[in-house]
């Protein structure tokens, strides 16, 4: 594994730096990591006391790399030599020549700035890698967004009154939306179409082919996994957002029926006081006593009709019931007892 550093070194600062070898050190695949790497510093071009920060800044971002190969800066010989081994680093150190690169360097593994003959395009495999990391930054930002939604769906709180009810199923049905809204066939597109590219011969941008190198290769399975979790989580949430639909609606015919209930115990309650009230007489001859007696009888086949509604309400299953409501969706309401 090999790492080129340019002349403009200089210029960068040192936690940037830092951070650009770190961040570097993670492209490779696990196996590459494991064998450890070989930067090249090529420092033509620099001032010769540059080379000991840079050592450090390597060292101190990067446990992996075991060689450090420093290409001799333009007048060499008339600068001093440092003792690099007094500095004590975790790697070796070697100054060697552009010429001299061939004899430590398979040729194959160095660019044509190195005279060897890997085939590299550096604006190809930036292209690459940074719309390789905006997907993977893009499908993990969803996915935790699926994830807080399905927690959502995982409560189990019931309201305990009709309002309650209604406001959350409302609520409920705002969040399938944001679930239709998620962009998971977007991200699909885009994590197919980096698939294509670095399984097929053709480069990201046409200009060069090194879309099939191993660094690229190895992300295939962390692409093709996010995009499964994707569809698996997206396919969960939508069976999650069902099964508590129905329960919420459940939840609300219930609470419906006790205010029908409470409403009719409300109902028999008075007028059972305006009948011990008011129907108090017997007649005072044959016709009269008829009358009150059918009176009478009205009064109890009303009351009968409201306490059978009432009942037959709270047996039926919620999806035989009648609607009261004919643009609400779901299992429909309750429709509370009602007497003449």
């Amino acid at each position: 594994m090999q790492r080129s550093c340019r002349s403009n070194h200089d210029r960068i600062k040192h936690e940037e730096l830092k951070r650009l070898v770190t961040y570097l050190s993670t492209v490779p695949s696990e196996d590459v990591c494991k064998r450890g790497f070989t930067v090249i510093m090529d420092m033509r071009g620099s001032r010769w006391e540059l080379i000991k920060p840079l050592l450090k800044t390597l060292q101190e971002a990067c446990s992996q790399i075991c060689v450090a190969l420093i290409i001799k800066p333009d007048n060499f010989w008339q600068k001093q030599k440092t003792n690099f081994g007094s500095s004590k680093f975790s790697f070796e150190t070697s100054l060697v020549s552009v010429e001299g690169l061939a004899k430590l360097v398979d040729p194959s593994q160095l660019t044509e700035d190195f005279e060897g003959s890997l085939d590299y395009n550096h604006d190809e495999w930036m292209d690459l890698r940074v719309a390789l990391e905006e997907f993977i930054c893009s499908a993990a930002h969803l996915l935790a967004r699926l994830e807080e939604l399905q927690e959502l769906l995982c409560k189990k709180d019931f309201p305990l009154d009709v309002e309650g009810s209604r406001r959350l199923i409302e609520d409920h049905t705002l969040l399938r939306k944001k679930v239709l809204k998620a962009p998971v066939e977007e991200l699909d597109q885009e994590g197919q179409r980096l698939l294509q590219c670095i399984r097929s011969s053709d480069g990201f941008s046409g200009r060069n082919c090194i879309s099939g190198s191993a660094d690229f290769q190895s992300l295939v399975p962390k692409v093709a996994s996010l995009l499964d979790k994707l569809h698996s989580t997206r396919q969960h949430l939508h069976q999650s957002w069902s099964s508590r639909k129905l329960k919420l609606d459940q939840c609300f015919q219930l609470r419906l029926y006790e205010q029908d209930a409470e409403k009719m115990f409300d109902w028999v309650s008075h007028n059972k006081e305006v009948f011990l009230q008011n129907h108090t007489e017997i007649g005072v001859g044959y016709q009269h006593a008829v009358e009150l007696l059918t009176q009478h009888n009205h009064f109890a086949m009303n009351s009968m009709v409201s306490i059978g509604d009432t009942t037959q309400h709270h047996n039926i299953w919620p999806g035989q019931t009648r609607s009261r409501n004919a643009t609400t969706s779901g299992p429909p309401f309750l429709i509370s007892p009602r007497s003449n």
